[in-house]
């Protein structure tokens, strides 16, 4: 069974990081202490706090919009290079761990950074949300 709004994967990716972006966003605005709590726990795990950012929260999408949604124009493209740069910061953050460890301890320096990231989350689910609709 498909669902008779999405014309091909592309769309698909689009409507799915939408919403996935849209609540992420929101959630780091309405509730930065929790995610500068729970970043904060994972950078003092080290390596494990990397492991667990890196494959649990960032690669799932990064290879969704890599794999599957290959849009270099229009809104969309918002889009396919969002999921390259995360696709390329799973891959420093597992081969350099240092370096993960450093966006890690971004969370150290306050709430306002995770309202930021998700002014940033928003504007790419709804540039996800514009490639979906301008279908």
């Amino acid at each position: 069974m498909s669902w008779p709004f999405f014309a091909d994967t592309a769309s698909a990716v689009e409507f799915i990081m939408c919403v996935a972006c849209w609540l992420m966003g929101l959630s780091h605005i309405v509730q930065p202490e929790m995610w500068r709590n729970y970043f904060t726990e994972l950078f003092q795990q080290g390596a494990r706090g990397i492991i667990t950012r890196t494959f649990a929260l960032e690669l799932w999408p990064a290879l969704l919009i890599v794999a599957l949604h290959p849009v270099w124009s229009g809104p969309g493209i918002v889009l396919t290079f969002y999921g390259w740069l995360l696709l390329g910061k799973c891959t420093v953050s597992i081969l350099v761990p240092k370096i993960g460890l450093q966006s890690l301890k971004l969370a150290q320096k306050g709430d306002q950074a995770f309202v930021a990231g998700g002014i940033v989350l928003i504007f790419i689910g709804s540039a996800a949300g514009l490639a979906f609709w301008w279908r």
